[in-house]
């Protein structure tokens, strides 16, 4: 059975609008593939945000690029073109967009400031969702992929492609930049990966209208 204590919907509905999800995709290359990065570094190659305003239809924004070279930079100006300067930014385990968000910003001097300043927005959806919900199906973990389906059954991982998960994320990333596949497989590849980051962030806004009492 599942628990759904009182207070989550008082916390969520108290957040104001614009609200921001987002998610961003990271690889780890043992050997470094571009300048001025180390073995095994989070370099991040992806992220995906819905923006969501009051009375309004909801937006989705996304960034992939699978050229091959360093994407970093533009990966962090197109995310503070569409994140603007105010209004929470609802992630997942904040520990890690926020490490990933401080490593651009010490990259790129210039972006500094606007990008320190996302990390002061940031709202983690996981410590709301852990005081407030549980699932036996979820079996002792709060992880997205183990809530959403206990919170909306007929949203899942499980429907997507080949990318479902993150280790998969990598792969697929890895492979389309090696530039060895055919122009329909990698056009399909590059799809899969564009639906499994905008599920996470459509994960969010499904799991903060249950918990908030608006589905």
């Amino acid at each position: 059975k599942a628990e759904l204590l009182p207070g989550a919907a008082k916390v969520l509905n108290a957040l104001p609008f614009p609200r921001y999800y987002l998610d961003f995709e990271c690889i780890q290359f043992a050997i470094p593939a571009w300048s001025g990065t180390r073995p095994y570094d989070q370099l991040p190659f992806q992220w995906s945000c819905h923006i969501e305003s009051e009375g309004q239809a909801m937006k989705h924004r996304e960034f992939l690029d699978t050229t091959g070279d360093d994407p970093r930079r533009a990966f962090s100006e197109a995310l503070l073109a569409v994140c603007g300067e105010a209004g929470p930014i609802i992630v997942y385990n904040q520990a890690f967009e926020k490490r990933i968000i401080r490593e651009l910003a010490g990259t790129f001097a210039d972006l500094r400031t606007p990008l320190l300043a996302l990390n002061e927005r940031i709202v983690d959806l996981l410590p709301i969702v852990k005081q407030y919900y549980y699932h036996p199906d979820m079996q002792g973990s709060w992880s997205i992929k183990r809530v959403l389906p206990c919170l909306v059954p007929g949203l899942r991982y499980s429907d997507l492609g080949e990318v479902q998960e993150g280790t998969q994320a990598q792969q697929a990333y890895f492979d389309l930049i090696g530039d060895a596949l055919e122009e329909s497989t990698a056009e399909r590849l590059r799809q899969d990966l564009l639906a499994y980051c905008e599920l996470d962030t459509r994960a969010m806004i499904e799991i903060v209208r249950k918990l908030s009492g608006c589905g």
